[in-house]
């Protein structure tokens, strides 16, 4: 420790030169950027029904029949009852990614088989579909590497990561 101490006040007495360098900046330009804002719980629905499914939230009446007898029709609305529960809870990520899983496990929507796509090609058009662009390097070889060490990860996994991203949750 004294060593160490010894070369910091060295290498302080040492130093005789300053440098000044003009201020630097990332991102967007001054005024240009935005703070992410979480979408609202309708426009989340309304979002993760057209890039999931291709369609809006639909609203229709749900008819059961007991032993043939008695129609018991009971009106169905997709958004309202889904934004409905997002609205009634704080945190509703937990609750948007069960929508978001039960979207992608329901019969409406099919999915390649993994074997079936080349992971490249598969991660790029669903970056290019959920978020509008591409994936940087970086994004690219995580996902790849996941996909080809990991038996449970395909297109399904691929498409609730993007969906659970705060990119895709923002507006």
């Amino acid at each position: 420790m004294r060593a160490f101490l010894l070369a910091a006040v060295l290498a302080f007495v040492g130093c005789t030169e300053t440098y000044d360098y003009d201020p630097a900046t990332a991102g967007e330009a001054e005024g240009g950027g935005r703070e992410p804002r979480a979408k609202n719980p309708s426009q989340f629905v309304r979002s993760i029904y057209a890039d999931l499914l291709g369609r809006a939230p639909e609203s229709y009446d749900f008819t059961l029949q007991i032993n043939g007898q008695g129609d018991l029709r009971l009106p169905l609305d997709e958004e309202g009852q889904l934004v409905a529960t997002l609205d009634g809870i704080g945190d509703s990520q937990p609750m948007r990614n069960l929508i978001a899983n039960g979207l992608l496990s329901g019969e409406e929507l099919s999915l390649p088989a993994k074997v079936d796509v080349k992971s490249r090609e598969f991660i790029g058009e669903q970056f290019r579909k959920l978020l509008g662009r591409e994936p940087n390097p970086y994004e690219l070889q995580v996902f790849v590497n996941e996909w080809e060490s990991d038996p449970a990860v395909g297109p399904k996994a691929i498409i609730r990561a993007i969906i659970g991203s705060r990119e895709y949750q923002s507006q």
